[in-house]
């Protein structure tokens, strides 16, 4: 009993210690995407990340969530409970201090974690992208769960959309 309690302890600890190191970072090459991503450094942790095509107008934000919505795979194909091929259309919200968007999105087995990959798209002239470059807060909230980190430098969020415009 006492080796189980210990055991538990050790895993809620490097549970915490993998979010503890979790932080932003901000790559904007002049010539490949640029991203802002909130994860664990040299890691497959990343539990949010935004990314786009240099320019373009238009963020792409991935988020993690533990919700399993594949049921199973058929070949090489992922499928759900009624038998629908991933990907999966959902909806996906976006939000920063007072601004909000409602978009969207899809989902995606994600087989390392067991969860989820879900996927949006919104513009750099969104209220919310706006909001965001103001605060560095945000929020993802799809299928059933809610993604949110503590919030980025704005200097980082503002390097990031200043490249995606």
């Amino acid at each position: 009993m006492k080796f189980a309690a210990a055991l538990a302890l050790a895993l809620l600890a490097t549970t915490a210690n993998a979010q503890e190191t979790r932080v932003w970072a901000v790559e904007t090459p002049k010539d490949a995407p640029a991203w802002l991503r909130y994860a664990t450094p040299d890691s497959d942790d990343q539990p949010l990340a935004f990314s786009c095509v240099r320019k373009s107008g238009q963020v792409q934000v991935v988020a993690l969530v533990s919700r399993e919505m594949g049921a199973r795979k058929e070949g090489a194909f992922w499928v759900d409970r009624a038998g629908v091929r991933a990907p999966w259309p959902l909806t996906v919200n976006l939000a920063s201090e007072e601004a909000s968007a409602t978009l969207r999105g899809r989902a995606e087995p994600e087989e390392m974690s067991g969860g989820s990959l879900v996927t949006s798209e919104f513009s750099t002239r969104a209220p919310f992208a706006e909001s965001f470059r103001k605060s560095g807060v945000v929020r993802v909230t799809a299928a059933g769960e809610t993604v949110e980190p503590p919030p980025a430098s704005k200097s980082m969020v503002r390097k990031f959309l200043g490249a995606c415009k």
